[in-house]
């Protein structure tokens, strides 16, 4: 995979209004035309407006719908994810990223991790972090491939394979405070019949372990970086049937 020639998509925050609306499922819409083979490998880098994603354990919870209401009630429009994993909230204070890959092969889970972050732990490296694979206990959607540093959940990270495609993707948390996401989403499971017992200690924000003001775009060139020191970018935009998709997925994913 290293040198491969891989397209570049990137949200940033001059997109316009509807390509941050169709955020929320800009990845998935760009690794279904890697897998049909009529893309390139391609890695989005995006920014969004706040919502949050329900996994696959969250959506069999016995009381859902009272536990997407404290979701609404909190401004957030709801998404069923294409990974695994359980809720997430995100914001203007996460930087989101995905890569796609073709692929037919499930036994390359793990392969698929370690390679299609390569980027993002590379970027991390440049702003002075070195983030490890592990799992913060208690931290919101928990995973053995989330991205630590000093055994501190930084970024989410999941998985989805299906279609001819591998997608890694997941969230950088810039300066989003744990403390809020965290009480949001114990009342979140608390409503909906769950266990709300994470706790915000294993989660921090970049800005708290580089002790510095820092804003989204300095991450996202960060994470450009890092993919460049992988692949050879190529940037690019989505194509016409890329934004259809989306619009079409944005309707199909949105529970709530």
């Amino acid at each position: 995979m290293s040198g491969s020639a891989v397209r570049l998509i990137r949200v940033g925050g001059d997109a316009p209004a509807e390509l941050l609306d169709l955020s929320p499922v800009l990845t998935e819409a760009v690794a279904v035309s890697v897998g049909q083979g009529t893309a390139p490998p391609t890695v989005v880098i995006r920014r969004q407006r706040p919502y949050a994603l329900l996994g696959p354990r969250d959506l069999r919870l016995p009381r859902l719908d009272a536990g997407i209401a404290v979701l609404q009630a909190a401004g957030l429009p709801v998404f069923e994810r294409i990974s695994g994993g359980s809720a997430v909230i995100l914001d203007e204070g996460c930087l989101s990223f995905g890569v796609a890959w073709p692929c037919h092969d499930f036994t390359l889970i793990q392969r698929n991790f370690q390679q299609l972050t390569e980027g993002v732990r590379r970027g991390l490296k440049h702003l002075g972090l070195d983030a490890r694979f592990g799992e913060a206990p208690g931290s919101f959607c928990p995973g053995p491939f989330d991205l630590v540093v000093d055994g501190r959940k930084v970024a989410g990270v999941a998985q989805a394979m299906r279609g001819g495609f591998a997608l890694v993707s997941g969230m950088v948390l810039v300066s989003q405070d744990p403390v809020p996401v965290t009480d949001l989403l114990n009342r979140f499971y608390a409503a909906a019949g769950g266990a709300p017992n994470l706790v915000p200690d294993g989660v921090a924000p970049l800005t708290r372990l580089l002790g510095r003001d820092l804003h989204v775009a300095e991450v996202e060139d960060a994470l450009v970086r890092g993919f460049a020191d992988v692949y050879t970018l190529s940037p690019a935009s989505l194509t016409v049937e890329e934004r259809q998709r989306a619009a079409v997925l944005l309707q199909t994913r949105r529970i709530g």
